[in-house]
């Protein structure tokens, strides 16, 4: 089948290359001129493990090409994939605008029995908008297909491969049939339905994995408030099989471009049509709530932050990606940064240029160098690579050994042999003697 996929993001990009690989006709188009420059130099836009050799294998095999032309791109396709952002709005709704001008270009620039899959998250009732607006007052005809993505970044290719679902919206018996073929090297549930339940499938989903994190890091500050071990508690609760251990890691919060945003766009749909969506709401702010906890605890044990210097181990919104929308890092550090704090960061993919411009920090190329002389130190990413730590060695070369551990990477224990001061709550019997350590260095 010739494909086309209409964005060279995360989902298109990894979807592009899958289809390819199981030698499909692809080409993928973006009107990011330097983005498909790159690509066609062989330098990927993001970091995602297996999508280099996935793309470069497939560019050899000529079943995988890139271009910044739309109506090139679309011409002869048989199916068209539409994977271009919807980043929220200010009034929470999917800013559609890109979508609408992509789908209206198609009407002009393909032939007739042209598949339209839209990949991109999209407000209920959007799949059967796009198919009245293709099929009015042309002489071809569109058929429309929601096929939410359920794509984890940092797993994104292993996703696509291997995923718990298939969830199809189509309203052609005929169009099910070649959707059924064309996924038929994964093997999974395929769930076909309508277009507004496939749409509202993937709300559902994401907002369902926001509400389970904002949960336990409630249950997390409880714990801290009761003295309550949250690793125990979650570890506990998960294994009763009707909660499951995923998404039950506490923490700073999550991030990414599409929990929050999803649920943003679940309440805004939800105030649209007059359902009471608050508990929604309150999942957002369970979210933001994490971030300022983390300025607090550092606040409250250094007190004034002017002049003192801070190590952000972290800057991804979560390990095995590039990412930096909403990611708790960029948050934190506006903050500690606004409060007069001097920031020093290490991440072993993150480059700080990519950080917005109004914040300015120190970068360091190693954990050690981006501890030495700091007054405290915090975790935000849980890469792989900070387990293997000496933190015997990072503690020593701390000017304060405060250490705040976002991830929950480590077990305190192990922190605390090492020498470290775990701010928790303002009880805390250990605070004056860390304050004394500090004035004294």
């Amino acid at each position: 089948m010739k494909i086309c996929v209409v964005g060279a993001g995360y989902v298109g990009l990894v979807s592009a290359a899958i289809l390819a690989d199981w030698q499909h006709n692809v080409v993928c188009v973006d009107h990011n001129e330097q983005k498909i420059e790159d690509l066609l130099a062989g330098k990927l836009p993001i970091f995602e493990p297996g999508l280099q050799e996935l793309v470069e294998l497939n560019r050899r095999r000529q079943y995988l090409r890139f271009t910044a032309e739309m109506a090139e791109a679309l011409r002869g396709c048989e199916m068209i994939i539409v994977a271009v952002g919807t980043p929220p709005a200010e009034n929470g709704h999917p800013n559609l605008e890109d979508f609408w001008a992509v789908v209206k270009s198609f009407r002009e620039n393909v032939g007739n029995n042209v598949i339209v899959m839209i990949k991109s998250t999209v407000p209920v009732g959007t799949g059967e908008a796009v198919s009245l607006y293709l099929n009015e007052k042309v002489s071809h005809t569109f058929s429309v297909v929601s096929a939410p993505e359920f794509l984890r970044q940092g797993t994104a290719v292993h996703d696509f491969l291997h995923p718990d679902r298939l969830v199809v919206g189509c309203m052609s018996p005929e169009i099910r049939e070649q959707m059924k073929e064309l996924f038929q090297p994964l093997d999974c549930p395929k769930v076909f339905t309508d277009w507004h339940s496939a749409e509202m499938i993937k709300y559902a989903s994401n907002s369902f994995l926001a509400l389970k994190i904002s949960y336990i890091n409630t249950i997390a500050n409880l714990c801290e408030a009761v003295g309550g071990n949250i690793q125990d508690v979650a570890a506990a609760v998960g294994l009763d099989h009707r909660i499951g251990q995923a998404y039950l890691k506490p923490g700073v919060g999550f991030g990414g471009s599409c929990l929050a945003k999803d649920t943003q766009g679940l309440i805004a749909q939800g105030e649209v049509h007059g359902v009471n969506v608050w508990m929604f709401k309150d999942v957002l702010e369970v979210n933001y709530e994490q971030r300022v906890h983390i300025v607090q605890r550092l606040t409250e044990v250094l007190g004034n932050l002017k002049g003192r210097k801070i190590a952000i181990l972290g800057l991804a919104f979560k390990a095995n990606t590039d990412d930096l929308r909403d990611a708790p890092s960029v948050t934190i550090i506006a903050q500690i940064i606004k409060l007069g704090g001097l920031v020093k960061v290490y991440d072993p993919v993150v480059d700080s240029s990519s950080l917005p411009n109004i914040i300015s920090v120190s970068t360091a190329d190693n954990p050690y160098a981006a501890c030495q002389g700091v007054d405290a130190v915090i975790v935000l990413t849980e890469w792989e690579e900070f387990l293997d730590l000496d933190l015997k060695r990072l503690q020593k070369s701390m000017n304060a050994p405060v250490f705040i551990d976002g991830r929950y990477l480590f077990e305190r224990k192990r922190l605390l042999e090492a020498g470290f001061f775990l701010p928790e709550r303002p009880s805390s019997s250990e605070w004056p003697v860390v304050q004394s350590m500090i004035s004294a260095r």
